[in-house]
């Protein structure tokens, strides 16, 4: 059984396999290949929510293949962000977030963008003592 470490969090391989990994948030034991399981911490990290690995499918190095479109540049306002898709491919959007760039589907970023401000949100609320 292979360990490491992320952000503070202790990843296990599940079994025999060296291609899955668990981690335990809170408590969640969340399993799926390196990449995605790191994005789940990173995930959580930025916004306090548990996503499981399995939602993040793109990073399991199987991408379909590039679609034909004529779409070509693309721009989008959401809550003051700016998305942007130079080449016009689904899961080639980008956008520069508190600091840091995000790339990938539209409404991943979209949702990552929700989930932060409505953390924020929450966190704004809570009474001062």
């Amino acid at each position: 059984m292979a360990v490491a470490t992320y952000k503070g969090f202790n990843l296990k391989t599940a079994g025999n396999n060296n291609d899955v990994w668990q981690v335990q948030i809170k408590n969640h034991v969340l399993s799926g290949s390196m990449a995605a399981v790191k994005k789940s911490i990173d995930w959580f990290c930025d916004t306090a929510t548990i996503i499981d690995p399995k939602e993040f499918s793109s990073l399991n190095g199987k991408r379909p293949a590039p679609q034909a479109t004529s779409a070509g540049p693309a721009q989008e306002n959401f809550h003051g962000y700016a998305l942007k898709n130079d080449t016009g491919e689904p899961n080639a959007w980008y956008c520069f977030f508190n600091g840091r760039l995000l790339k990938g589907g539209k409404l991943a970023i979209q949702k990552h963008i929700e989930a932060y401000l409505v953390a924020r949100q929450k966190a704004g609320q809570q009474p001062k003592k």
